[in-house]
């Protein structure tokens, strides 16, 4: 029963969440990451829930690079620390590459094994009261949805394990976490099964923020890191709509561009 389990343990990153870098979300994602917290915390946690509660998980939307995957590892990290005591937390971090397989079938045994995988680390690894946060990054690279002109028969397929996966999973054990940077491509029926939050580009104040935090873990001093600062500030307000790739990305190039970093 257990078999196709322990091959996805060899192919899908597990993160338990206490070993998860703690990494600060910006202002504008902290109501969304304690939501989510919250929201997790009660099935996890909760007395009286069963599997029959009408709850499944997130569906996160929005452009890229606006922190969606950060924000979902860091709440997974928030519940292993505040259920220490009572639970362990796990990530499971699955994206469409390591389903996809050319051998017919075998997708969807592996669809299956990651929605069972909280059972697998119970009885067959022995974890007490393990909880399992399954994230399915940029869902519609294995979901398309089936009004999709690229959708084909395999999708078909997936779909309908994934569907039967989310409507049989019990919230007290297992919830998923979905991020789309097209959500016009995500089936409709996720969005049915999943509670959806739009997570917007950050503002200009969150983005510098960031910047600010790279440049005093690295040890950026004034007047330099002023300097620094607001160099970024022109860049991004040049930019249409930057992300927080993008703020991280000018900070490092700009660092070593000036000699602030040397080796």
């Amino acid at each position: 029963m257990f078999e196709e389990a322990n091959n996805i343990q060899k192919i899908v990153p597990l993160y338990q969440g206490r070993n998860i870098p703690k990494v600060d979300v910006i202002p504008s994602l902290s109501r969304i990451k304690n939501l989510m917290v919250k929201t997790c915390r009660y099935f996890f946690a909760g007395p009286g829930i069963d599997n029959t509660a009408p709850f499944r998980g997130f569906l996160l939307y929005g452009p890229p690079g606006t922190g969606k995957t950060e924000l979902s590892k860091q709440v997974v990290r928030e519940l292993d620390e505040t259920l220490g005591n009572f639970a362990n937390v796990y990530l499971l971090f699955i994206d469409g590459s390591v389903i996809a397989t050319p051998k017919w079938g075998e997708a969807e045994q592996r669809l299956r094994a990651i929605f069972s995988y909280a059972e697998y680390l119970e009885k067959k690894k022995g974890i007490t009261h393990p909880k399992v946060i399954l994230l399915f990054d940029d869902i519609e690279s294995l979901m398309l949805g089936r009004s999709a002109e690229l959708a084909k028969e395999w999708h078909y397929s997936i779909n309908s394990v994934f569907f039967h996966g989310v409507d049989n999973i019990n919230p007290t054990k297992t919830l998923v976490l979905a991020t789309t940077n097209k959500e016009e491509l995500v089936d409709d029926a996720i969005r049915d099964r999943l509670y959806p939050i739009k997570v917007t580009p950050p503002s200009i104040d969150g983005l510098m923020n960031i910047a600010n935090e790279i440049l005093e873990i690295t040890g950026v001093l004034n007047p330099k890191k002023e300097e620094v600062l607001k160099s970024i500030e022109n860049k991004l307000i040049e930019m249409e709509n930057p992300s927080i790739r993008d703020v991280k990305h000018l900070t490092i190039i700009k660092c070593i561009e000036d000699g602030v970093w040397w080796r």
